[in-house]
């Protein structure tokens, strides 16, 4: 019943030591948890990576097993016990006479892996012999021919924790082994992984298992072990593991000792710390109703229960999607038909859009408060926008409700004076029906009119029959220019101040800038299109405007030197033709430089 441990304990009056017997109760030293206990013991055994499992097992088979593999994945989803069981496969005696391939757990050489005591199969933490000289002693080790298998296995778990110097001398073994010799890596980064090591393996890829997988195989261990478990308690549990069924049988042994044997929802909601349905019930139905009265009640609560905002918003979206899931007539795991029927309705009114909305607010509400020295206030705030949001409306009833509309309205026409009136009035007043303000709205209607007619006598010129004269146009240019104003102002304020015209042969019509630069150029092709409409407005000529560079002033700076201070001087600094001349004059400008104090003063 009881194990006897010798304890040495010094005696205050005596010198010598004595050796104490300590009682210390079996069944706390046998005990192993469920994540040991339910360790795969077979490919047949690992929940959800059948990918993974038949790939090896036909490799096995068909005698095509690979020197080394790597086994990336989240945690608790099977990388380690992949990997002892095909450690145990490769070197099992009977494995070949079992289809489809299986260690048969029976041998000696499986009953030795087993109870750890084979010495062919290695298994290593990386993050501990990481160094350079551990990696040095595994190659030593891997030259030596097995003992009783007839391959030696290395196993090194989370192989991403070695050095880059471990690494690289790790390539040369890596790439040509020894045939008596299989490597196996294992590790949750595989980026950290060199590319050199990850090209030399064969690479699988352990993917997280879902909530319906993991809540099936608790409940299969829930039979066998004689426990009562309900089907959501199970659920919560598959969820809060994130798809790691180590976590999910880690939290089920948790729930067992708090629960005695009978798992049910509400005690698992105890363990978990997650909220009850009432909280997800009562959240949703203030947003649905709109009814903000209530939110002072629901705030009080969840102070007096001490809620976690940032949880209480996940257990939103996850309540939420599963809302989704209805209004779509899916399926939704881990809820009954009761639970089914009372979320139908809480949610109300809300449709599908309305569910996607508040997700999408819920999760940037969780990124926030995460930053918050206040949660609760952000909390109820969002809580107080959220219970006045308008209703969505998809594009398929926006459509239909357009059609039906638009029915209405061609069954019974108003009269056009009706609808013309009621377009441009307001609401119905007690102010009697014939008032000047009613006509008001029509005469800022009609306003726009002069504005055409005004317009009108710049209508397109005449296409012309003889050729257009290179002076002709030069004494039309402002005329072009306030015909370029409106088609483009910034065209019309180059043309003006920056554009003069080199030449025109035929329609060919070759203009350039003023100032050099390679903005001014680019100024100039792009309104080149406009330039020749205006054109065409004035002359009746068609013209193709070709740009060239503008000329440099080298030969006025060489005759008059003295000259360009003086300009300067004159105009504030800047020369007539600069950009800023051009700028003043167009928008009639004022240079302020000189009414400013100077320094010092």
């Amino acid at each position: 019943m009881f194990a006897y441990i010798g304890v040495r304990l010094p005696l205050v009056c005596c010198s010598p030591l004595i050796t104490v017997p300590f009682r210390f109760p079996n069944y706390l030293m046998s005990y192993q948890v469920l994540a040991r206990r339910w360790r795969p013991q077979k490919f047949a055994d690992v929940v959800g990576q059948e990918h993974i499992t038949r790939t090896l097992q036909n490799a096995i088979a068909q005698e095509r097993l690979a020197h080394g593999f790597l086994f990336t994945g989240p945690r608790g989803v099977g990388k380690t016990s992949t990997a002892r069981i095909l450690a145990r496969a490769i070197n099992c005696e009977r494995a070949g006479q079992i289809r489809p391939v299986e260690p048969c757990n029976e041998c000696e050489t499986c009953r030795a892996l087993l109870e750890d005591r084979e010495m062919d199969v290695l298994e290593i933490d990386g993050a501990t012999y990481r160094k350079l000289e551990d990696m040095n002693r595994i190659q030593d080790s891997a030259r030596l021919a097995p003992i009783a298998g007839s391959k030696k296995v290395i196993i090194i778990d989370e192989v991403h924790m070695l050095t880059k110097e471990a690494f690289n001398a790790f390539l040369k073994t890596l790439e040509e082994p020894p045939l008596h010799v299989v490597f196996i890596l294992a590790t949750t980064d595989v980026h950290k992984v060199p590319a050199t090591i990850r090209s030399r393996v064969q690479r699988f890829d352990f993917r997280p298992l879902s909530t319906t997988e993991i809540a099936k195989h608790l409940g299969i261990i829930a039979e066998v072990e004689g426990w009562k478990a309900e089907p959501e308690a199970l659920f919560q549990l598959a969820r809060a593991a994130e798809g790691s069924l180590r976590d999910a049988e880690g939290l089920l042994d948790q729930v067992v000792s708090y629960c005695a044997g009978s798992i049910t929802a509400e005690e698992t909601r105890s363990v978990l710390g997650t909220l009850s349905l009432v909280v997800l019930e009562r959240a949703t139905q203030l947003v649905a109703n709109q009814d903000i009265n209530g939110l002072p009640e629901f705030f009080d609560l969840l102070a007096r229960q001490g809620t976690e905002y940032s949880l209480l918003l996940r257990e939103l979206q996850s309540y939420w999607t599963d809302a989704v899931f209805l209004l779509q007539g899916l399926t939704v795991p881990g809820r009954s038909q009761e639970e089914c029927v009372a979320l139908k309705s809480v949610i109300g009114e809300l449709n599908v859009e309305d569910m996607f909305r508040l997700i999408r607010l819920a999760a940037t509400l969780e990124d926030e408060i995460k930053w918050s020295v206040s949660p609760r206030t952000r909390f109820e705030i969002a809580m107080l926008r959220w219970v006045k949001l308008d209703r969505a409306v998809s594009d398929k009833d926006l459509i239909e409700q357009l059609k039906s509309g638009h029915a209405a309205t061609q069954t019974a026409p108003r009269p056009a004076s009706q609808a013309t009136q009621q377009s441009y009035t307001t609401p119905p007043t007690p102010v009697p029906a014939v008032k000047p303000a009613t006509a008001r709205p029509l005469q800022t209607a009609a306003k726009p009119e002069p504005a055409v007619t005004t317009q009108a006598p710049a209508v397109v010129a005449p296409e012309r029959t003889t050729p257009l004269d290179v002076d002709e146009l030069q004494n039309s240019w402002n005329a072009v220019c306030d015909v370029l104003e409106k088609i483009s102002s910034a065209a019309a304020a180059f043309a003006h101040n920056d554009w003069e015209i080199v030449s025109l042969t035929g329609p060919a019509l070759t203009v350039r800038p003023k100032l050099p630069g390679k903005f001014h150029m680019e100024s100039l092709k792009t309104h080149s299109v406009s330039l020749e409409q205006a054109i065409l407005q004035v002359t009746g000529g068609r013209v193709k405007v070709t740009a060239t560079a503008a000329v440099e002033a080298s030969a006025n700076k060489e005759t008059t030197p003295a000259a360009a201070p003086k300009k300067e001087e004159s105009n504030g600094g800047k020369t007539p033709g600069d950009l800023f001349s051009s700028v003043m004059s167009q928008f009639g400008g004022e240079d302020v430089t000189t009414k400013m104090d100077k320094p010092g003063k």
